[in-house]
């Protein structure tokens, strides 16, 4: 046995094995946390400093000498660790060492962290003086800010007074505003509010000074102007006065102007538009703001004192049977976008004054710019039998182009695929509000929250049955 032992002793020292018998431990005590503690790496997080950290790793030296024992006092003593790696001198041997940069963070980290790790350096003081300095100015500035700001408060103030009215702040004998706003009225044409007014009284409404606006009546037909006149417009004149009186506290002397037709008008041609002046600026900027007022006494709609631009209904078509107003649209869209229909309307359009080159432009704006409402109109039996209203945004105020346009839009058939085929008829206007949009029965006034307006069926009339047997007198017994 001695012989075998002998032998085997004599060829491991003949061929040493390349593990060796010190390789596991010095490697062991060369990497991780013995030679690398966290706070090294985290705590500093500039670049300059991890690369400066290296030094610390040990020569390949002293790492066969270095006895298992000397790792915990490396542990025991981590904050000297950083402190020797700010030496000037770097071995170029080390610069290869990948591993600082593979644990290190890549950013820079939190203010807070560099504050607490400078307060164990003497440069720690420099470096946070240097905050300080930067936030003294900061309670100056915003004191120079309040006061910058107090100084136009009262401007502020004033102009919230006079101008700044929230149109939904409740005046409680109007109706307020629902949410979205009151129904939009639409115009046959941008002077409507001037229809069979007597030229003279035309001429004398311009000559009024401003601030003025044009008034509505809600279900107003014109009739009987000697007396329905004088009556509208005392009751038109106390509401604009209360308007007033919310803004101002104060009394204004309103004066209203009634409609008068010419003296050879037809009897069906009336005119419906008041005209209100000698009031103040804020109140025709409410009034207009709101533009619907409903009282339990009088409602009315206000309007500016100018020549509007060109209505947005275009027409009204009937004819399809279907009540889904995108396939209406696609029909109208498509006959529009057809060459010939495209070119007449690039036609027409090049008689105002859009530059020529832009008139190709704006053909195509004007289509784009299509939209298409239903009308739920209903036969006998409550067979439906939908209208569509065709909206669009006119590119030029011209009334002549405008209308030629119209005109010519009004007279061609708007075929769909499968729902048949739709044309152009006249309009209904609602005598509630006085909009061409739709006809009474479809009024959607009577329909806003706490409308003090007239309704649908304004004077109901009672019906045979109730009235059989009344005013006959009663029989006695004998």
């Amino acid at each position: 046995m001695k012989d075998l032992s002998s032998v085997k002793t004599a060829n491991i020292s003949a061929r040493p094995s390349p593990m060796g018998t010190r390789q596991p431990l010095p490697r062991h005590q060369c990497s991780g946390s013995q030679f690398f503690p966290p706070n090294v790496l985290t705590d500093e997080g500039d670049t300059s400093t991890e690369i400066a950290s290296t030094p610390s790793t040990p020569s390949p030296t002293p790492r066969n000498t270095t006895p298992p024992i000397s790792a915990p006092e490396l542990i025991t003593t981590p904050v000297t660790t950083p402190k020797t790696s700010l030496s000037p001198t770097i071995d170029m041997e080390d610069e290869t060492l990948p591993t600082p940069p593979s644990h290190s963070p890549l950013c820079p980290p939190p203010v807070a962290n560099d504050e607490v790790m400078m307060d164990h350096s003497p440069p720690s003081t420099s470096q946070t003086s240097v905050p300080l300095k930067k936030n003294t100015p900061a309670p100056s500035t915003e004191e120079d800010l309040l006061h910058a700001h107090l100084a136009v408060a009262e401007t502020n103030r004033s102009i919230i007074r006079s101008n700044g009215v929230n149109s939904l702040t409740v005046i409680p004998q109007f109706t307020p505003v629902p949410q979205g706003g009151f129904p939009h009225i639409h115009l046959a044409h941008a002077a409507q509010l001037f229809d069979f007014q007597a030229a003279k009284v035309i001429t004398a409404w311009l000559k009024v000074p401003h601030p003025k606006i044009l008034i509505r009546v809600f279900d107003h037909d014109g009739k009987n102007p000697s007396v329905k006149g004088p009556i509208l417009v005392e009751r038109l004149r106390r509401a604009i006065t209360e308007i007033a009186h919310f803004i101002h506290q104060d009394e204004q002397k309103v004066k209203v102007s009634p409609p008068c037709p010419e003296a050879n008008c037809v009897e069906t041609n009336r005119p419906l538009s008041f005209l209100a002046y000698n009031i103040s600026e804020e109140t025709k900027t409410l009034i207009l703001n709101q533009q619907i007022w409903s009282s339990t006494d009088i409602s009315f709609a206000a309007h500016q004192f100018s020549v509007n631009s060109p209505p947005l209904l275009l027409f009204c078509l009937h004819g399809f049977s279907t009540t889904d107003t995108n396939t209406v649209k696609s029909a109208v869209h498509d006959t529009w976008t057809e060459d010939m229909t495209r070119w007449d309307i690039g036609d027409i359009l090049s008689e105002c004054k859009i530059p020529e080159e832009n008139v190709h432009i704006a053909a195509w704006e004007f289509i784009n710019s299509l939209w298409v409402e239903r009308l739920d109109f209903k036969a006998s039996g409550g067979i439906s039998l939908p209208r569509y209203n065709v909206f669009t945004v006119s590119p030029t105020s011209n009334p002549t182009v405008w209308t030629k346009l119209r005109t010519y839009l009004h007279s061609l058939t708007y075929p769909s695929e499968l729902d048949g085929s739709g044309t152009a008829i006249n309009f209904i206007p609602c005598p509630l509000c006085h909009s061409i949009a739709h006809p009474r029965g479809l009024c959607p006034f009577p329909n806003v929250p706490l409308w003090n307006g007239p309704k649908h069926n304004a004077n109901p009339r009672p019906s045979n049955t109730n009235m059989r047997g009344r005013g006959r007198g009663r029989r006695t017994p004998a």
